[in-house]
């Protein structure tokens, strides 16, 4: 995605067609109108208001209906307009379509013509926020805690580290160390996920890896705030991170959240920073692969059948496919069952783009579809390697009554659970 301009008079985002750079205008008119997208999208296929074919068509009768009068100067006077309260008229895109997008990605993955529709979506969310400050009700909440306390949930900061006060783990003000675990808010805060982040320190302990945290100066990456259209509140959560990492000459990151990891690894390059970012996934496939990280033949393997889950963002978006599945067949002997969509294929849990802390229907739910696709494999365990599945999995199976059939495990807690000691 591109950064704006933040000038006195500038408007953001994109509300009038020909404000679209000119790979999306050609994708508008590129589309086949195959469908696959439709077919792919979880909003879509849970009975949302988005659908990924239908908003390029109208981006294209837009354009042709519009183009004219745009050629001509005229951006005021009779112009269709691009976004809408609905999208009952062809050609005007429905705010409800804009914010039901997980940016999962699928659309963009099984185009034959390579239709990139995440982003414009995106750049319509921004000229809804940054213009308009028109949004669902429950993102102004969401806003404000990331704003004013740098997590999603509004917890005061000074309890970002108090998930490790009793692992003895170092802080980057203290610690000489180049290497650093990015925890998350996820990790940091929510209950569940603490576990986990708990599990990747005791993993990278066990391997003598040398690393630190930031404590209580971590502040949150950004990923939904950039998704979801605020971009000026992301400039400044971005730059104040970069910042903070060159100040501690910080050369490598390891997180074991994909948003925070794409977020790292590909958004922050637009800010100047070019240090390598790791996800727990592939620093333990590699640990394990070398043999710096044992595992105690002793120990029972996970209990039953482990099916795994491709995350969005670790796979569509970074292409991390087997370096999970491969620490899971390390953990337990044997591979992964799977999901009937996988890989690339894979289905979204539901939570991307800023929708993890957005209301949805409980007879539509997007997590709901994939839950009962992985209770139909009779697994034992679910293994996710990402926060936000890990949380619409755990929900999932609580709504299907399922608690006492299956559990969701992070592939960080199976390595876990068999180290030595």
């Amino acid at each position: 995605m591109p950064r704006e301009e933040f000038k006195p008079g500038a408007r953001f985002g994109v509300s009038v067609v020909d404000e679209f750079s000119w790979k999306d205008l050609l994708d508008f008119t590129a589309c086949t109108e195959c469908g696959r997208c439709n077919q792919n999208c979880p909003a879509t296929s849970t009975g949302k208001p988005l659908n990924p074919r239908l908003l390029v068509h109208d981006g294209k009768v837009n354009l042709l209906t519009n183009g004219s009068r745009l050629l001509q100067g005229n951006r005021s006077e009779g112009l269709m307009p691009l976004i809408g309260k609905t999208d009952e008229h062809q050609g005007t895109i429905g705010e409800d379509a804009l914010w039901a997008c997980t940016t999962c990605g699928a659309c963009m993955t099984n185009c034959p013509v390579f239709i990139e529709h995440v982003p414009k979506i995106i750049k319509m969310r921004r000229h809804l926020v940054e213009n308009e400050a028109s949004f669902p009700h429950e993102l102004a909440v969401f806003f404000e805690s990331v704003e004013q306390r740098s997590n999603p949930w509004g917890i005061t900061p000074g309890d970002r580290a108090k998930w490790a006060r009793d692992l003895a783990v170092p802080l980057m003000s203290e610690a000489r160390c180049d290497t650093l675990f990015f925890v998350g808010c996820a990790g940091a805060f929510d209950a569940r996920n603490k576990k986990v982040a708990t599990a990747v320190v005791r993993a990278l302990k066990a391997a003598g890896v040398q690393f630190a945290i930031l404590g209580t100066e971590e502040k949150c990456c950004g990923d939904s705030v950039r998704r979801l259209g605020n971009e000026y509140l992301f400039e400044r959560m971005a730059n104040t991170n970069v910042e903070l990492f060159k100040k501690y000459d910080v050369r490598r990151i390891i997180t074991y959240c994909p948003h925070c990891y794409t977020t790292l690894k590909h958004d922050y390059h637009q800010f100047g920073m070019n240090m390598e970012v790791r996800h727990h996934s592939e620093f333990l496939h590699e640990l394990l692969e070398t043999g710096r990280l044992k595992l105690d033949g002793d120990k029972p393997v996970a209990d039953g059948k482990v099916l795994y889950h491709d995350s969005c963002y670790l796979g569509r978006y970074n292409g991390l496919y087997e370096e999970p599945r491969e620490v899971v067949r390390r953990v337990t002997g044997r591979k992964p069952l799977e999901m009937d969509r996988r890989l690339e294929k894979s289905f979204c849990c539901g939570a991307g783009g800023g929708r993890m802390w957005m209301e949805e229907e409980p007879e539509h739910r997007i997590n709901a579809n994939r839950v009962r696709e992985a209770l139909g494999k009779d697994a034992d365990v679910v293994a996710v390697a990402c926060p936000y599945c890990m949380t619409m999995f755990d929900d999932g199976i609580k709504d299907e009554h399922a608690e006492g059939r299956v559990k969701v495990m992070d592939i960080a807690e199976l390595v876990a659970a068999r180290l030595p000691g």
